[in-house]
This record gives structure tokens, sequence and C-alpha cells, in this order.
């Protein structure tokens, strides 16, 4: 749904900017009006051609990350696979896999993988970064602990990293701090009981 919505709202643009033409304004106006006009039409349809695309763009199944977005599809198996992160790219979320090997179909190398191994010493290493504005935000969670949940299951070893923003942060490391201080406080009276004093008065107004 947030494909054609995007799609739409680029269309929406390009026919805002081709409506300039039929103004009368200066020539260099009508020039630049008719470039974005280009620019949003050209972006709605890479959009509806991804929407109307029978294949899909990846796959994570047992054998284990399949990017289809590339002409030479990359399948990264899970023993391959190093690291799984959500991080953030400007006003929006990024997964991002790396592998350090990889297989294409019908066992041929892409041209991607055989430019790594040529620079790395005949060790690959290959990215698959899976764009969270294509996706609802719990569509793109989902397939983030999708990617967790396949991971630990065939490959405990991969280092699995997901994106705490800063305010959420804080909220923890509060709530870890006012655990940790009734911590403190509850061994302080065990202490003083042990010791047979009596646990001194606290008032409250």
């Amino acid at each position: 749904m947030r494909v054609y919505t995007t799609g739409l709202i680029f269309t929406v643009f390009a026919v805002a900017f081709l409506a300039v033409l039929l103004a009368k304004t200066w020539f260099v106006l009508k020039a630049f009006a008719v470039l974005f006009a280009l620019m949003f039409g050209y972006l709605a349809f890479r959009t509806f051609k991804k929407a109307f695309q029978k294949e899909p763009e990846y796959v994570i199944d047992s054998q284990g990350v399949t990017d289809y977005t590339r002409e030479d599809t990359i399948t990264l198996p899970w023993n391959d696979i190093m690291k799984i992160e959500m991080v953030p790219n400007n006003a929006v979320m990024e997964i991002g896999i790396l592998a350090n090997n990889a297989m294409s179909d019908k066992d041929q190398q892409g041209d991607a993988l055989k430019d790594n191994l040529k620079n790395n010493g005949n060790i690959a290493f290959y990215t698959i970064m899976i764009d969270g504005f294509n996706f609802r935000r719990k569509q793109f969670t989902g397939i983030f602990k999708e990617l967790e949940r396949q991971g630990a299951h065939y490959n405990p070893q991969i280092l699995i990293s997901e994106y705490i923003d800063p305010e959420t942060k804080r909220k923890m490391a509060d709530k870890r701090e006012a655990i940790q201080r009734a911590q403190r406080r509850q061994r302080k009276m065990e202490r003083r009981q042990l010791a047979g004093k009596q646990p001194s008065r606290w008032k409250f107004w």
C-alpha cells in the first residue's frame, strides 16, 4: 500500500509541475518545471513498476537471504552471514546484511562478487541493504525480526544489532538505574538485618 501511495504522490507532483506550462510565466521557470516534472514522472514510473512486479525483492528462507533487486541475483547463505543490523540513514531506517561469501543463481558469480574477490585477495564481502522507505514501519520491523529469528536458528554466531533511538535508550538507562538503586537499598537493608539493626524510618509528604 505504501508503494502505491508513494507512486501517486510522485504522479501528483509531476502533473503539478506540468501545469506550470499553462501559466503565463518566464521561459526559464517553465524549463525548470518540465525538468522537475520529468524527474517526478520517472520516480512514479519506477515506483509503480516495483508495485506490479511479480518477483519479490528479497526472500528469507532456510537457504539464506536472496537479493532479487540486482540483475545478478545473489543468495547469502546463513553460514556466510556475519552481521545483521538496523541502522538509521537520514530520515529512514535500513537493514544491512553483511556476508563474507556469496553465491548466485546457477552457481555463477555476479559482477559485484567478482570485483570483491579480485580486490580482497579471493575473500568476498557482500552487503544487502534493505531500505525502510519502501516498507511500512510494522512491515519493516517484521522483516528484521524474521531475519533475527531465522539467523539465530540457522547460524547462532551471526551478530545481530537492532537500532534503538536515543530517547528509548535514555528511558532504558533510567529504568536500569532505578532497578540498581532498588537492589542496592535491598542489599543494604539485608545487611542491617543480619547485623541486628532496625531499618531506618522513612517519611514522605
